[in-house]
Formats: structure tokens, sequence, C-alpha cells
């Protein structure tokens, strides 16, 4: 019986935070359709995170947050400075020996 209880509290508790589940839903597939456009850029070659912004028309310091994460999970690197700004590139793993 206890089973039952905890199955119906659950689905309780689903209903009720429906909204936000959606919400939250629709937040995550966002961030990852801008981090596959942010590699799409950075496969094309490095650029600093204004020329990302730009060329996705996307808030810089949106950008930055993308690739402070990118880098912090070691999908992309800092390369060369253009200027006073560092260029990003695309981190691409490298094949785990068997």
């Amino acid at each position: 019986m206890q089973a039952e209880q905890r199955k119906e509290a659950l689905k309780r508790l689903k209903q009720e935070r429906k909204e936000a589940i959606k919400a939250n839903s629709a937040v995550a597939k966002q961030q990852k359709k801008d981090l596959g456009l942010i590699k799409e850029r950075l496969a094309q070659g490095p650029a600093t995170a204004l020329e990302v912004a730009q060329d996705l028309g996307m808030p810089p310091k949106q950008v930055m947050w993308y690739l402070a994460a990118m880098r912090k999970y070691g999908m992309a690197g800092e390369g060369a400075k253009s200027g006073d700004y560092f260029t990003y590139e695309l981190i691409t793993p490298e094949p785990a020996a068997c």
C-alpha cells in the first residue's frame, strides 16, 4: 500500500509543478541549441567572444558564459590574442584508446 501512496504523491507533485517543469525544459532546449551554434561557429575557426556574439546575434555576456563553461569542461580553449581579447577555439576530443 505504501508504494501506491508514493506513486500517487509523485503524480500530484508532478502535476503541481507541471508549469515549472515545462519552463525548465524550454530553457534546457534553448541552451542546447545555443551551445550547438557556438560549437558550429568555433568549428569555422578561432574567434573572440565578441565576434562569436556578433556572428550569432547573441548577447556577449551570454556567449562568455557559454565559453567559460566550455573551457571548464574541455570543449574550448583560449587561443592567441586578437587585440585586447583572447580568441577561443573548439577542442575536439581524441578517440579513446582501447
